[in-house]
């Protein structure tokens, strides 16, 4: 007498895996894409960060420039945008009705306030991994800083407020800005970074 095996395997059960095997490998890939997209968003705040650092210590460069020209003490001896801020210098501290306005050292005209102009040759401090650098400044006579309550200071180049008349005796005050650059990539793929970085100097008189 024969009797019938009953087949115990379910064939439903064997969809079921599949179908929990297939959900699991989409769970994965949506969490590796989101993992991969953090990475790439992570990477993109670091080169943004670094650039950004970037041109803010171009700005500063341009500010210490200026400051080593500006000063009486060091004439230039170069050519170029060097001179041509000596010569500004010189120019506003000859004729008040130019105080309180920004000047360019490239052209000796007014810095302009809607575009920034191109950085000259001798303000471009050179390509880095793909990265151009440079800067812009711009030069305002402020006036006189008041006498009262100064030190006269020591050795030659000291002024005496005991003599002479105030003009004589008062350092001219100026407002320098310094305007950085940075270029990254070319074409399509390329950005641009800038910083601006202002300073108030005073400079003795005659120099």
């Amino acid at each position: 007498m024969s009797k019938s095996v009953r087949n115990l395997h379910d064939p439903q059960a064997g969809g079921i895996t599949i179908i929990v095997t297939l959900m699991l490998l989409v769970l994965l890939t949506v969490a590796a894409m989101g993992m991969s997209k953090n990475a790439m968003r992570e990477l993109a705040i670091s080169g943004t960060s670094r650039q950004g650092s970037m041109a803010r210590n171009v700005a500063d460069s341009g500010v210490e420039w200026s400051v080593y020209w500006l000063d009486g003490r060091n004439s230039p001896s170069a050519t170029g945008t060097a001179l041509g801020l000596a010569n500004l210098k010189t120019k506003l501290a000859q004729d008040d009705t130019l105080a309180g306005r920004a000047y360019s050292p490239i052209d000796q005209g007014l810095y302009p306030t809607s575009t920034l102009p191109t950085p000259p040759a001798d303000m471009v401090l050179g390509a880095v991994s793909g990265t151009t650098q440079g800067f812009t400044v711009a030069l305002t006579r402020m006036g006189k800083l008041p006498i009262m309550n100064m030190s006269q200071g020591t050795g030659p180049a000291s002024f005496s407020p005991a003599q002479g008349t105030e003009s004589k005796q008062a350092p001219d005050l100026w407002a320098l800005r310094s305007d950085s650059q940075i270029q990254v990539g070319s074409g399509l793929l390329s950005s641009r970074f800038f910083h601006s970085k202002e300073a108030w100097i005073s400079t003795p008189v005659g120099n």
